[in-house]
């Protein structure tokens, strides 16, 4: 009597999509790169400038 083959775990190897969204009042932004750390980075980046200019602007027209 032969022992019975031990079925093994097969991965699945299709590649599968990696959605995020963001949702904010004036919009959604959606990113499906499958690199979530870039998507978050470059988020903060554009807030980060947004933020220094919004900064830079308002020297200018408070006169401080």
């Amino acid at each position: 009597m032969k022992p019975k083959p031990i079925k093994q775990f097969s991965p699945d190897t299709t590649l599968q999509s990696k959605k995020m969204s963001i949702e904010t009042p004036l919009g959604k932004i959606e990113s499906d790169s499958g690199n979530h750390y870039l998507d978050v980075a470059s988020i903060i980046f554009v807030i980060g400038v947004m933020y220094i200019g919004k900064r830079i602007i308002g020297r200018y027209f408070d006169g401080k």
